[in-house]
């Protein structure tokens, strides 16, 4: 008979880490590449806006990414490594208790696996630091010069696209979700979390608390 695999599965943003990588890193982006002092405000306007008039996640997450339409991604993810060693040097946002599971998931021959929003430039040294050898993450669209569009590839790691995007990792790899656990702090991680035989809840978001509490799921509290 065939041996399935298992995978422990972790949202990055406020889950193994207390900050959002994405927008932690927007700024340093901007000094990086010389950007005008306008270019920030005009991002944080443009965010605001959108989440104004109640943008989902999803919608959020493209936003963001057009920002980067026309950058060479050598120069992104050389910032990204950068950024880095600037935000995780001598005192790193990790919440320690769920590194700490990863850890133990890891010893125990259960393999984690990352799964976020954010993208690959900033993941890619958290995942070698944390020796967490896969990466479920947005990918980014580059055209025939190396430069980004400013558009994502399918699946969004956002929200179901989260669960899309395991279910087709597990059948390249030979996992089945019921041997898996899922770690998510966000509502927004909820059909991830459905998916796999052991859904762990992070932090306190009330919503996601809320169904935490009604289906007797495991907790850690931050």
């Amino acid at each position: 008979m065939m041996e399935h695999r298992s995978f422990a599965f972790f949202d990055v943003d406020e889950t193994l880490i207390s900050i959002k990588s994405m927008f932690d890193f927007f700024p340093f982006w901007c000094k990086w590449i010389g950007a005008a002092p306008e270019a920030y405000s005009r991002f944080e306007t443009e965010i605001a806006s959108a989440i104004a008039r109640h943008a989902t996640r999803e919608e959020l997450n493209r936003l963001y990414y057009r920002s980067f339409r026309g950058a060479q991604l050598p120069v992104l993810e050389a910032a990204g490594a950068a950024w880095f060693l600037q935000r995780f040097g001598r005192s790193p946002p990790y919440r320690k208790h769920v590194v700490a599971r990863l850890e133990k998931h890891r010893q125990e021959g259960v393999v984690p696996v990352l799964v976020s929003g954010s993208m690959r430039p900033l993941l890619r040294p958290i995942a070698r630091e944390l020796q967490a050898e896969h990466c479920l993450c947005t990918q980014l669209v580059v055209d025939e010069s190396g430069r980004l569009t400013g558009e994502i590839g399918s699946p969004q790691t956002i929200g179901e696209g989260k669960a899309e995007a395991i279910r087709a990792f597990l059948r390249e790899q030979g996992g089945r979700p019921a041997d898996c656990l899922a770690y998510g702090d966000d509502i927004s991680d909820l059909a991830m979390l459905e998916l796999v035989g052991a859904p762990v809840v992070v932090g306190a978001q009330p919503d996601l608390l809320s169904i935490c509490r009604q289906r007797d799921w495991p907790y850690l509290p931050l």
